[in-house]
C-alpha cells in the first residue's frame, strides 16, 4: 500500500514538473532528463510510470484539463449568480493569475498545439478532448444567458463560444509576446462590454 501510494505522488509529481517546465520551456526545450533531475527520480525509472515522452504530454494534457476543469467549476460557483457575470469573474480570475506569475506561460493547450498537433495525432486529440470540455461548459453558460436575455441571442451558443475560444487563446498569445496581461484584459472587456451583450 505505501509503495502504491508513493508510486502515485512520484507520478504526480512528474506531471506537476512537466506541465510547469513545458510552459516555460516549450515541449522541445524540455528534455526528460530535466524533468526526472528536478522531481529526484533516476531517468530510467520514468518509463515505469510513462511509455514515452509523447504518452507523457498525452497525459499531462489530461492533468492540466482536469485541474481547469476543477478551477472553472470553482469559479463558476463562487462568482456572480448571472452566467454573464459567472463568465467574466471566472476570466477575470485566470488573469488573475498570470498576473502573479513572473513568466506569462499562457495556456498549455494553445502552446503544445502551435508545437506538435502536426507531428502528434494522439496528442491533438487529447487537446481536441480538453478544449472540448471547455467549450461545452462556456457553451452552457451562454445558454443559460441568452434565456435569461442577458447574452445576445442572434449567434448560436455554441458559434459565440468558438469566437470567445478563439479571441481568447490569441490574446493569450499576444500577452506571451508582450509579457503583459493587457491583451487579455482588453480580450475580456470587449467581449464582456460589447461584443455578448444583447
Amino acid at each position: 500500500m505505501k509503495k502504491r501510494k508513493q508510486k502515485t505522488e512520484v507520478r504526480t509529481k512528474l506531471l506537476q514538473t512537466g506541465l510547469r517546465l513545458f510552459g516555460e520551456n516549450g515541449f522541445n526545450g524540455t528534455g526528460i532528463k530535466e524533468i526526472v533531475d528536478e522531481v529526484g527520480v533516476p531517468k530510467g525509472s520514468f518509463y515505469n510510470y510513462f511509455k514515452s515522452k509523447e504518452d507523457y504530454t498525452v497525459e499531462i494534457i489530461g492533468f492540466y484539463s482536469d485541474n481547469l476543469s476543477i478551477l472553472w467549476d470553482d469559479f463558476l460557483k463562487s462568482g456572480p449568480k448571472d452566467p454573464l457575470g459567472a463568465l467574466r469573474y471566472s476570466f477575470e480570475m485566470i488573469i488573475s493569475h498570470h498576473e502573479q506569475s513572473e513568466v506569462k506561460t499562457g495556456c498549455l493547450i494553445g502552446n503544445l498545439a502551435a508545437e506538435i498537433s502536426e507531428a502528434s495525432d494522439v496528442c491533438r486529440q487529447k487537446m481536441h478532448q480538453a478544449t472540448t470540455v471547455w467549450k461545452d461548459r462556456v457553451s452552457k453558460q451562454i445558454s443559460q444567458g441568452q434565456t435569461m436575455g442577458t447574452i445576445r441571442g442572434d449567434i448560436s451558443a455554441d458559434a459565440l463560444t468558438e469566437f470567445i475560444w478563439n479571441a481568447w487563446e490569441g490574446a493569450l498569445l499576444n500577452m506571451k509576446i508582450k509579457n503583459s496581461t493587457v491583451p487579455v484584459k482588453e480580450c475580456i472587456s470587449l467581449l464582456f462590454d460589447f461584443f455578448l451583450k444583447p
